[in-house]
């Protein structure tokens, strides 16, 4: 019921016509109680290497462990080929594709944003990003896991 009322009030306050003109509530993406925004992205291309910026947002008024499964979270391209990361850094917790470590954990807070960087490396300039597909654990039910897809739109 309070994640009902919390939509409700979002929805009246962008369609009221509100001063905040960040995002309209039709674009909003939730999954499972959490907001997947995208703050930006580029290439930096002395680097040769694709950056992402998003941030989630949680509505579940418990604290609530986000568990992302690393080998499943892929940037896709035009050509909808996948990309593996360099990188995933999720708060202050990083993770190295190198070290393989299957899942990032990090206790996500209620109406705390936190932002995640997904750096790619050897990204070739012909790619155009596409979107980006994050996949995590289910706060429902512990093993099922959900993928949510971000549009990487500039």
């Amino acid at each position: 019921m309070n994640v009902f009322f919390r939509y409700v009030v979002v929805l009246m306050f962008f369609l009221g016509g509100g001063f905040v003109k960040a995002q309209s509530a039709d674009s909003l993406l939730v999954v499972d109680d959490i907001q997947f925004d995208v703050k930006e992205f580029h290439v930096d291309e002395p680097k040769n290497e694709l950056v992402i910026n998003l941030f989630a947002i949680s509505y579940s008024t418990d604290p609530r462990e986000y568990k992302m499964n690393t080998f499943s979270t892929q940037v896709l391209d035009q050509k909808k080929q996948s990309h593996f990361f360099s990188t995933i850094q999720m708060g202050n917790v990083l993770v190295k594709f190198a070290d393989k470590q299957n899942y990032l954990h990090y206790l996500l807070e209620e109406d705390k944003p936190v932002d995640i960087q997904v750096v790619v490396k050897d990204w070739k300039k012909s790619d155009k990003p596409a979107m980006i597909k994050l996949v995590f654990e289910s706060s429902a039910e512990e093993g099922e896991f959900q993928e949510v897809s971000i549009p990487l739109k500039k």
